[in-house]
């Protein structure tokens, strides 16, 4: 409901410096007031039909004085101007910009799709996961019979880790909307996460046989060309296929960033995160990124220090960035804040056993084996778990020289991480 605004009053018109209606409130209140007060006071002589008239004219006097006090309304802004300026941000790869846009507005617009939809997006896009999955259920909510509303509820729940909801949320899409490809792309991507690599791989067969053009369907295919298929070279295909369908989407350019990265063009991966960063200084998926990029393709450890602290500042619950900080911190020889950004990764629930290691190797650094000892154990029995074969060397041998020796018990061959 939007308020008009009231005309103004015309020139010419004179009003007396005294308000009649004022002047007759304040006479009146106090006159009420003291009649009141002899009533009480007398109340057993006034019958109840006095006390009752009395009582009237107090809450109509009370009323009267509250309404003269009250604020003036203000006119309500129109929530289409908001939104036009969100999809211009939105068109032209301002994500950052077009979320406060759509956060100002969406209590005003609480059944705009479209809207609850992108919102989601974008702050998966920037790496606030748990935000994300309160706002996908606000997308269902605004229409439960809209199947994308369902498709990027699966997608929020699979990027926070919940595969076996994320598969049952697209599903939900699919039964709504039978081809809609943007719905099997997440759910391909959700079954890949869980490891039915063969369903990931049928299922976004299918999706890309619905819609050939669907960026998502394009971004997941990639996704599996390299996870699974170990191409490199036909998930960077599929990654620049996809965004040059939907360039303005920070998360794609991400993806192909990765695939340069691993083909070794790390000039050209930087340079596209510089383009993100630029845009949506605040995406800490991208800080992540480019901190990883400066530290283990460039060594680079005073420039991957600042976007890693630049990332744990927008995004303090970021455990890849609090974790990767401490590592970097190691290499700056800064021990005590490499412990503190390692401890606070870990209580936020990391189970990277690497993280494990390098609180280890800090306290070892800081001549604390009493401290390094309990995290290298949990760090082992965290590298058996997930077949972290390089890490457990590693642990192994900082276990030896603090307390004569903890020998790793895993022979899986995991895909290293370089600087363990």
């Amino acid at each position: 409901m939007y308020l008009k605004t009231p005309k103004r009053y015309q020139r010419g018109q004179k009003r007396s410096p005294i308000s009649l209606r004022w002047l007759w409130l304040w006479i009146l209140t106090p006159l009420v007031a003291f009649v009141g007060l002899q009533v009480y006071n007398n109340r057993d002589t006034f019958g109840p039909p006095v006390q009752q008239v009395i009582y009237n004219l107090w809450s109509s006097t009370g009323n009267s004085i509250a309404t003269a006090m009250s604020p003036t309304l203000v006119p309500t802004q129109d929530p289409a101007e908001r939104l036009a300026r969100a999809e211009a941000d939105w068109r032209d790869g301002r994500i950052e910009a077009a979320l406060e846009s759509y956060n100002a507005v969406i209590d005003a617009v609480p059944n705009n799709v479209q809207a609850h939809y992108r919102r989601t997006l974008g702050l998966l896009m920037e790496g606030s996961l748990t935000p994300a999955l309160a706002a996908a259920e606000d997308t269902v909510t605004a229409d439960p019979f809209n199947a994308d509303a369902w498709a990027i509820r699966s997608m929020a729940l699979d990027w926070n880790e919940r595969y076996g909801e994320a598969i049952a949320s697209a599903l939900r899409a699919l039964e709504i909307s039978p081809d809609n490809a943007r719905a099997m792309a997440f759910l391909a991507e959700a079954y890949k996460d869980s490891q039915q690599y063969d369903l990931a791989q049928s299922t976004i067969e299918k999706a890309l046989n619905t819609d050939p053009n669907n960026f998502e369907a394009l971004r997941v295919r990639g996704l599996i060309a390299q996870e699974i298929e170990f191409d490199l070279d036909a998930a960077k295909d599929y990654y620049q296929q996809a965004y040059n369908l939907a360039p303005n989407l920070p998360y794609l350019a991400m993806e192909l960033a990765w695939a340069e990265y691993y083909a070794q063009n790390l000039d050209t991966a930087i340079s596209m995160l510089n383009d993100i960063v630029e845009t949506n200084p605040n995406n800490s998926r991208a800080l992540f990124q480019m901190g990883f990029f400066y530290y283990n393709g460039q060594g680079n450890f005073s420039q991957a220090a600042e976007f890693l602290s630049r990332c744990v500042q927008v995004n303090p619950q970021s455990v890849n960035c609090q974790g990767l900080l401490g590592r970097v911190r190691i290499s700056l020889e800064d021990y005590p804040g490499a412990v503190s950004s390692l401890q606070t990764a870990i209580e936020l629930g990391s189970t990277n056993p690497r993280h494990f290691l390098w609180i280890g190797r800090a306290y070892k650094a800081l001549g604390n084996c009493q401290e390094a000892v309990p995290y290298l154990q949990q760090g082992d029995k965290l590298a058996q778990t997930s077949g972290d074969a390089e890490a457990q060397s590693a642990i192994a041998d900082n276990l030896s020289e603090c307390q004569g020796g903890v020998p790793a018990s895993s022979t899986a061959t995991p895909t290293p991480e370089p600087n363990a």
